[in-house]
């Protein structure tokens, strides 16, 4: 361990040492040298292409594709391993190394390709709307094959913008296309549904429903009616069958034939006559001749009058009774076939009303779907005219694209490797490490050089030290020996190095980074 810190007897120590730190500085120095000539150039070529804004207001169509989202699909296309591998064939550029596989050229091409991306305006200020500009890269061994490789990434990228726009404008309007076809025939179907499921529910439908209610209203009511008119009829009915049992005729009021009539009359004299006369007597046998005579002439009448039995034959005659009768009899019946044609009306009414709701919600789920197909297919139209302006502003290149506006050219300064930088480099870190080795060394270094150290170490203290002093020709060998070294590491390591590197394997691709 060093005392008290001494400039003098640092300097003189840091000068004992100078041998060794000049050998591993020139050590680091010629290494780093004579990889940074060693290395082969590497030369870039660069371009610019501009992003072009859409030529029609976009407030009056908007293409359908994204610039940003186009760079990004190309460059992930553009660096798939069959578009490498082409590239590199095109461009010629391992022509001199048949030897290398496919994995090799497109390792080395992923890294010789580079995409700047979205650039903002440089005549703009910050925060001022501006052009956007893509910038691509493409690094070679030489200017020719640098512009070549810029060349062919500028064709791709404006060939595959000039596709996807294109492509991907006329696969949304053939999709829209198919989707308002199908739209409509659905929209059909749906229809056709609606009108089927009508036509057999035409009698439960929700829009007849008052309509219906106030046919069971009126049926109701014409019930009632014909209720309190068959009551009316049968008590009329009742009131005949009484006063004929009792008086023999079915009403007082009933009209008779001239013949009736006088029969009545001549039957009341015969009585008359009866009281007064005997009936032997001639006036008598006169009234009874001719009461005789009247009967059969009356019951000749109510013969014809007669009803026609079933087998044709003729049926018994009519009484006052049955006259009097049928009409009331007549009209019972008709109102009992019209109560029952009103009560199966009255019924399918109610049936249809029970119906009613199960078939309003069915019809409302129909005609649901039926309006959201509607608004689907509304806004597919809308789509679809949209999706042909857009394919129309993509075929006359009216819409967003890229454009070159700085071609690629030839640049005969390589952009790498920095030459200067790594020896400049390397001699930095020379000086670094031969300083931090000379420190080492003597901090480990625990020999007695001064007589200070030989008081703190032994405790004496000492009359008068003499220092080892070297002859002339020890002096002269030192100093050959530390040229000799520096001279072998100058010559040495750049020819190790550069053998290495043309007879094994380039130091660029055996130490990766180093390019």
């Amino acid at each position: 361990m060093l005392g008290n810190f001494d400039i003098k007897y640092a300097w003189a120590v840091f000068k004992r040492r100078m041998p060794y730190f000049l050998v591993i500085t020139t050590l680091f120095a010629a290494v780093a040298t004579t990889i940074a000539y060693v290395l082969p150039p590497v030369y870039q070529s660069s371009a610019s292409l501009l992003v072009e804004p859409q030529q029609i207001s976009d407030t009056t169509v908007a293409a359908p594709v994204n610039p940003y989202e186009q760079i990004q699909i190309i460059e992930q296309r553009l660096m798939t391993r069959a578009n490498l591998y082409d590239m590199a064939g095109r461009i010629g550029l391992y022509a001199d190394q048949p030897d290398l596989s496919a994995g090799e050229i497109i390792g080395d091409m992923k890294t010789r390709i580079e995409f700047i991306g979205f650039q903002p305006d440089p005549t703009t200020k910050p925060g001022e709307p501006g052009a956007t500009i893509i910038g691509v890269n493409f690094f070679a061994p030489t200017p020719p094959l640098a512009t070549k490789g810029a060349n062919e990434l500028v064709s791709i990228i404006l060939q595959e913008n000039t596709r996807m726009r294109t492509d991907r404008a006329s696969d949304t309007l053939d999709f829209f296309k198919g989707e308002v076809t199908r739209l409509t025939g659905e929209i059909e179907t749906q229809s056709k549904k609606i009108a089927d499921f009508k036509t057999a529910n035409i009698q439960a439908l929700p829009d007849s429903q008052d309509s219906r209610r106030a046919q069971q209203e009126r049926g109701q009511q014409r019930l009632l009616d014909l209720d309190r008119e068959e009551a009316s009829l049968k008590s009329q009915r009742a009131s005949i069958v009484w006063v004929f049992e009792r008086t023999g005729r079915a009403s007082a009021n009933m009209a008779l034939s001239p013949e009736e009539e006088e029969l009545q009359t001549l039957q009341s004299q015969l009585l008359q006559q009866q009281a007064i006369y005997k009936s032997t007597s001639p006036q008598i046998r006169v009234l009874q001749t001719r009461i005789a005579a009247l009967k059969q002439l009356v019951e000749q009448q109510q013969a014809d009058r007669a009803v026609p039995s079933a087998d044709g034959t003729a049926g018994k005659p009519l009484s006052e009774l049955d006259v009097e009768l049928a009409p009331l009899d007549q009209r019972l019946g008709d109102i009992a076939a019209e109560r029952g044609l009103l009560e199966k009306q009255l019924a399918d009414l109610d049936t249809a009303q029970q119906a009613t709701p199960q078939n309003e919600m069915v019809l409302n789920d129909l005609e649901r779907q039926l309006q959201s197909l509607q608004t689907q297919y509304t806004n597919a139209v809308s789509s679809l005219g949209q999706a042909q302006q857009g394919e129309k502003i993509e075929v006359m290149s009216k819409g967003q694209r890229f454009t070159l506006i700085e071609a690629p050219f030839d640049r005969n300064v390589p952009v790498s490797p920095q030459r200067v930088l790594i020896s400049a480099a390397g001699l930095v870190g020379g000086l670094g490490a031969a300083l931090g080795f000379v420190v080492l060394w003597e901090m480990l270094n625990r020999s007695i050089r001064r007589p200070v150290e030989l008081s703190q170490r032994l405790g004496i203290q000492p009359i008068i030290t003499i220092p080892y002093i070297r002859t002339a020709g020890e002096r002269r060998w030192r100093r050959w020996a530390v040229v000799g070294a520096m001279l072998l590491i100058i010559v040495a390591i750049p020819v190790i190095l550069l053998m290495i590197h043309t007879y094994y394997e380039p130091l660029d691709q055996l130490i990766p980074g180093l390019g």
